[in-house]
């Protein structure tokens, strides 16, 4: 059997849109010298993905059963496709519910329409797999899930994962070697064909990384698509080889020698990406994407001659090209000439369009008016985040002006401690660096460098400085980012408190004891900050926290975290374990409540 995988890159709710190009790739397909006997789509190709509330639409609904109808009359060929239901269904425009599956009638060109079923509806309704018989052999089909230990397609000669598998770090990816593992032990134990057709593409935060593959029974590679990458991958499957015997390893010379060919032959179809080069692929397709499917060509952003605006511009000019980035000076009282020469150096590394706009004169005018009014120009604090302020005015009349996107600079370090001026560079419409560490923003800046040095060496080296007053550094309000990010990890990552923090820290090799007293103020600037996060824009999520969407604090908030010291005989583990074991006389303990 001759298949085809079309990893595809569908845009949420564009259903009309995603259909035609679902389409055209079926049409190129079927016009080749050999066309497919099948073509595997992945989970939601037709609807994309994530849906969230338009999961709730009867619009929607509408719209995706119209498309899905018209998908089945036209596809030219014997087609698996991921769509979405928002509404659970009878007999209705051609489509049949039963309790084991649902899938859509045949369709005049052939095709076999299969209906992937969200979380939005009661389970026991639905399968999360179904077996069916194509061209005479059995094919099992995975909707959007992997396969539990337990479960048995020995029966099937093809199992299909029709998956939208998100980003979640290079672990997580088809290239890396467990998930490799887990597909090989997949297919031997069941002696089948294992095919994998993951969707591709960014959706607001979220990013699917394709690298779908096809593999033989005996759990060697067959093909392998391309990760962040569309791509339509083909393999013949010779399904003869899943009723093959299979060989019993021995020491010997020569199977040594077949399996290392073998390893080989793997390593040349797929290639495991680094933590970095990974995080860097996601960043860009999460950029691009949300650029061009919000209707966008041009990015703005302010140029600092700092860390964040080079390495989002970096980003931004690989995603999108040079010539769709505008960098913008804006120079005030406290600007160094060194920052400003870095920031023209790296516009000129780059090949991108610079404006320069001093934010003095405005500056200057406020000032003025607010000495008239008030009789003073402000708290020393109100006068900085004044500076932050204009410059974002900037960048929203430039926005509004020429529509251009405005991407914010800020990471996620200095998100989670407040360190941001509320409405100054807290805005912007997408920040590509908002869940990236500080520490990880020059992790990313080396490795980019390595490939061609873009990216000052004096950026790098310099510290970190909001420059709001004359020899400002970002250490004068916050620790070393070093440590700083090793103690965010832990708690916003982990969910680990003062004490949990204090235990795991002087559990490390290095023994290293912190001080209670600052471990409390990192927590509890973290906690008082919440209200900032709320006005920071989406960031793409890259398995870590999201500190948007998955860390909701209460807004008012009377808790502070602080150190008990615990008696030495007492592990902390123990005293949470004394309180999560309490139980009042009537039988009630304290999480019931």
């Amino acid at each position: 059997m001759y298949i085809a995988i079309v990893q595809n890159n569908p845009k949420v709710g564009a259903v009309k849109e995603n259909v035609a190009c679902a389409l055209k790739s079926l049409e190129a397909l079927a016009a080749s010298p050999y066309p497919p006997d099948l073509v595997v789509f992945p989970a939601f190709a037709l609807t994309g993905s994530p849906v969230e509330g338009l999961c709730f639409s009867d619009a929607f609904a509408a719209e995706v059963l119209d498309g899905a109808h018209s998908f089945i009359g036209k596809a030219p060929l014997p087609t698996l496709i991921g769509t979405l239901i928002p509404r659970p269904l009878e007999d209705v425009m051609g489509f049949i519910s039963e309790p084991e599956a649902l899938f859509c009638k045949e369709g005049a060109g052939g095709a076999l329409g299969f209906v992937d079923i969200g979380n939005d509806w009661a389970p026991a309704r639905y399968a999360s797999s179904v077996t069916t018989v194509i061209d005479g052999h059995t094919i099992s089909v995975l909707l959007d899930d992997y396969p539990e230990p337990e479960d048995d397609f020995s029966d099937s000669e093809i199992i299909i994962l029709m998956l939208a598998k998100e980003y979640r770090g290079a672990n997580t990816m088809f290239t890396a070697s467990e998930q490799i593992g887990f597909l090989k032990d997949f297919a031997r134990k069941n002696r089948a064909w294992v095919i994998v057709a993951n969707l591709v593409g960014a959706q607001d935060a979220t990013v699917y990384d394709g690298a779908s593959l096809v593999m033989r029974p005996n759990g060697t590679i067959a093909e392998a698509g391309g990760s962040f990458v569309t791509q339509t991958i083909t393999c013949n499957l010779k399904l003869d080889e899943a009723l093959q015997a299979f060989e019993t390893p021995t020491v010997s010379t020569a199977s040594r020698g077949q399996n290392l060919g073998r390893q080989a032959a793997d390593n040349r179809l797929v290639k495991p990406l680094l933590p970095y080069e990974a995080d860097w692929k996601a960043l860009k397709l999460c950029l691009g994407d949300y650029v061009a499917k919000n209707g966008f060509t041009e990015v703005v952003l302010g140029l600092s001659g700092g860390i964040d605006s080079a390495l989002t511009a970096t980003l931004a000019v690989d995603a999108l090209g040079s010539e769709h980035v505008h960098g913008v000076l804006m120079p005030g009282p406290h600007s160094s000439k060194g920052s400003i020469d870095d920031a023209t150096a790296l516009a000129h590394n780059l090949g991108i369009e610079t404006l320069t706009m001093p934010i003095t004169r405005p500056l200057d005018a406020f000032d003025e008016l607010s000495q008239e009014v008030l009789g003073q120009k402000g708290s020393p604090v109100a006068q900085q985040n004044i500076q932050a302020r204009i410059r974002t005015l900037y960048l929203m009349h430039l926005s509004n002006t020429f529509g251009w996107l405005v991407l914010n600079t800020g990471n996620k370090s200095e998100a989670a401690m407040g360190y941001s001026t509320l409405y100054g560079d807290t805005a912007g419409a997408l920040a590509p660096l908002g869940n990236i560490y500080k520490s990880d923003v020059y992790g990313l800046a080396f490795w980019r460098n390595e490939k061609v040095v873009v990216i000052p060496v004096e950026i790098l080296e310099k510290e970190p400085s909001a420059e709001l007053y004359d020899g400002q550094k970002d250490e004068d309000s916050l620790p070393p980012y070093e440590l700083l990010d090793r103690i965010l990890r832990l708690h916003l990552e982990d969910g680990f408190g003062v004490d949990q923090i204090l235990e795991y820290l002087q559990q490390e090799p290095d023994g290293e004891r912190f001080p209670a007293a600052l471990v409390e103020r990192i927590l509890n600037t973290v906690r008082g900050a919440e209200y900032k996060r709320r006005q920071e824009p989406l960031a793409p999520s890259l398995g870590y926290l999201d500190m948007s969407a998955d860390r909701v604090w209460p807004l008012t908030n009377g808790f502070h975290d602080h150190h008990r010291d615990l008696k030495p005989d007492i592990g902390l583990m123990d005293y949470l374990g004394m309180i999560r074991g309490w139980r009042q006389p009537e039988g009630w303990d304290f999480l019931a409540n």
